[in-house]
């Protein structure tokens, strides 16, 4: 008896929890959408001001092409940064002090958030759940206290772990943190893994080649974002 009892609590959470999901996860078109601005050049949501902005970060290729999207960012609404760096990542932190040591504008204020990265270039898969697991739980601790009121992403592999975070927050009741997601210049014909799994997760999703919208047409084509 006791085990049918249990049997039965399980399947109930389980089923509660899918229920939950279709309406959380932007994939199923249940999640609420509070964009109204799609000029050229603004991948971000409309809103009020004094607002944080989480802004992940990766190294190379994926900073340049974020501060490039950051000038299209309305300072004044979103007056609050967290950027989400790796631990190793130095060419990160020197493209945030420059960015915000040239604005140097007051009632405005920005946090560096360090974290390990989720899997290192040539790491093995092996190794990967590990690293991940440590990623996630940084994240946690960033995205709880901080509180951010939207997501800028595109590409660094911690940001599947950021997004991953946020949906758990939001499935729990915790805070709606909508996701923007912009797939890098580069890919023409098809998306980056982390692409490709964001697809499935991020409120907006937006792509820089029009081949792509025929191929995932939940994307979002924009051109020249970077």
């Amino acid at each position: 008896m006791q085990l049918s009892s249990l049997s039965v609590i399980v399947a109930s959470t389980a089923a509660a929890l899918l229920v939950r999901l279709y309406f959380v996860l932007p994939i199923f078109g249940r999640s609420s959408r509070t964009w109204s601005s799609r000029r050229k050049g603004k991948a971000i949501a409309r809103v009020q001001a004094n607002k944080m902005l989480c802004v992940v970060l990766g190294s190379g290729g994926h900073t340049a092409e974020m501060m490039r999207l950051l000038q299209g960012v309305d300072f004044e609404r979103y007056n609050r940064r967290l950027y989400i760096v790796g631990d190793s990542d130095v060419l990160s932190l020197d493209q945030i002090g420059l960015l915000e040591g040239d604005r140097n504008i007051q009632n405005e204020e920005y946090y560096v958030g360090r974290v390990p990265r989720s899997r290192k270039v040539g790491q093995s898969w092996k190794s990967t759940p590990a690293s991940f697991a440590r990623c996630l739980l940084s994240v946690t601790s960033l995205l709880y206290n901080h509180r951010p009121d939207a997501i800028l992403c595109n590409g660094p592999a911690n940001c599947v772990a950021v997004v991953i975070v946020a949906i758990v927050l939001r499935t729990v009741g915790f805070k709606h943190m909508p996701v923007i997601y912009v797939e890098s210049f580069a890919r023409v014909h098809t998306l980056s893994l982390s692409g490709k799994i964001l697809y499935l997760l991020a409120d907006r999703f937006v792509v820089q080649w029009p081949g792509l919208v025929r191929k995932y047409p939940r994307a979002e084509y924009i051109p020249h974002l970077v």
